[in-house]
């Protein structure tokens, strides 16, 4: 069904600041300044329109005509040159803090979508979308609710889109890429308009010009041939640009923003109550004199995807999982209640969110099935885990190595995410990311210490290992895995 007339007959712009940035005046005639999120700007003697623009901002959306009679329109204010010397100064004020300015399109004065800006310096010039060129969204943007409304997002962006009106909804549907656009269509003006914005905004693309000059058949679009982006997935990228500084405005690091939402869980995992196996533990003075140098064993390490007949041991396990990752005895006084922990490899903020469970099959001491590493007691506890999950994960880590058995020891590792959730804001799950490395890189060098055959894969099922450990997915799901055997009697010639 055809769609028309959704437009009222009058669109305009209202601008407005960022939220998070307030304007503080020394007087009617002194000093103004615009405090933001990435510092301030001072106006040492303000013109009075600039002085009741900022003001009027602060309070929500405006039309700056309203300000100062003869302000330009639509598309008239981003043109270089030809204002008269009001609006001229107005703009050039403005444009010292175009980082906090908010932009809207409205329709009857009722704002359609917001363009606000997320980046230091954000420049933000809409034009007219081309008639004769089709535009679809950038294939990095996404969609998504957030604070009581719909947001369009991209890593390639330095602004965000806050959709207000069901007309900005409708309005995705034509940017499918087509000749055409697909979907209701809406009024024209409002359309190219707001099409216009989001092609300013870096939300959406314009298809590039063919031989001719006219748009090229089928449509082809720059961002999927820039070789600086080809290699890069929408996930990847959106994950990079927001656990870095620069292109998110969102709460950022160890904020504790949910501190008052209840305890963070405890920093060592509880048993669940079923008769534990206790470890070997090694002498370490022993080790600290027999270990080869530090040096020799990282120039040794190396990955071995084969493994000799003998099995390994449970003293061998013991000494493995002591001194890659136990929880050391002088932090917690033995509470599985206290906030942080000290243990072999280091954890961002400490939070020590990472697990372990071990698989075991043929070619280890310990009975086939799924284990839990306790770190504090040293002790592993057996899992009630299916036996068609745990051959399914031994499966998955012999199709990751390449091998032509499976390996006799996994060890899965998992993170309990409100750990770190609890801590951090934006850098969460890289930081269990940055864990990870550090915790494979330790099994890697004790492993190798220990004349044993080791491996890190480079992925694994976490539904099975949830399925297998009785882990509830969003809560704790595995994030990397790590496979341990005997050396054969010659190492494997392709090990890296």
């Amino acid at each position: 069904m055809r769609i028309d007339n959704l437009a009222a007959p009058q669109l305009s712009e209202l601008w407005s600041l960022r939220e998070d940035t307030c304007v503080e005046s020394d007087g009617e005639a002194g000093t103004l300044t615009v405090q933001s999120r990435w510092g301030s700007v001072e106006f040492e003697d303000p013109d009075p329109a600039l002085r009741m623009a900022l003001e009027r901002m602060t309070l929500g959306p405006v039309s700056l005509s309203n300000v100062l009679p003869g302000f330009p329109g639509l598309w008239e204010v981003d043109r270089p040159g030809g204002h008269d010397p009001a609006v001229s100064r107005l703009l050039h004020d403005l444009d010292r803090v175009r980082d906090s300015l908010v932009r809207s399109l409205a329709l009857g004065g009722t704002p359609v979508l917001s363009v606000v800006p997320l980046a230091r310096g954000a420049w933000f010039t809409p034009r007219p979308a081309p008639s004769d060129r089709p535009c679809r969204l950038s294939r990095f943007t996404v969609m998504r609710w957030a604070e009581g409304g719909l947001r369009l997002e991209s890593p390639l962006a330095h602004h965000r889109v806050q959709l207000h009106r069901s007309e900005a909804v409708l309005l995705l549907g034509m940017l499918d890429g087509s000749a055409q656009g697909g979907g209701p269509r809406l009024d024209p003006e409002l359309a190219g308009t707001a099409i216009g914005y989001l092609l300013a905004a870096r939300i959406a693309v314009v298809a590039e010009d063919g031989p001719d000059g006219a748009a090229a058949s089928p449509p082809r679009f720059a961002e999927d041939e820039d070789p600086r982006l080809v290699g890069w997935s929408p996930d990847d990228l959106m994950v990079h640009s927001r656990s870095r500084l620069g292109r998110t405005d969102g709460a950022f690091g160890a904020t504790l923003a949910h501190l008052d939402a209840g305890r963070a869980e405890p920093v060592v995992k509880p048993l669940a109550g079923r008769p534990p196996i206790t470890l070997h533990r090694p002498d370490l003075d022993g080790l600290r004199t027999r270990d080869e140098p530090f040096t020799a064993v990282l120039e040794r390490r190396h990955s071995v995807r084969a493994y000799g007949p003998e099995p390994l041991t449970e003293e061998q396990i013991g000494e493995l999982l002591f001194r890659a990752c136990r929880v050391r005895p002088d932090d917690g006084g033995g509470s599985t209640g206290f906030a942080w922990s000290s243990r072999p490899y280091p954890s961002m903020g400490s939070v020590y969110a990472l697990e372990l469970y071990l698989v075991a099959g043929t070619g280890t001491a310990l009975a086939p099935g799924a284990y839990h590493y306790d770190p504090l007691g040293h002790l592993l506890e057996p899992l009630e885990a299916q036996p068609a999950d745990t051959a399914e994960l031994r499966l998955g880590a012999q199709t990751a190595l390449g091998a032509d058995r499976p390996p006799p020891l996994l060890l899965v590792i998992t993170a309990r995410f409100r750990r770190a959730t609890h801590a951090f804001s934006g850098i969460a799950y890289t930081s269990l990311m940055k864990d990870v490395g550090v915790l494979l890189q330790n099994l890697y060098l004790v492993t190798t210490a220990m004349g044993l055959a080791p491996c890190a894969l480079a992925t694994g099922n976490s539904d099975t290992a949830a399925r297998a450990f009785g882990l509830d997915w969003p809560v704790e799901s595995s994030v990397g895995e790590f496979v341990v055997g005997v050396k054969p009697p010659r190492t494997d010639p392709d090990a890296t």
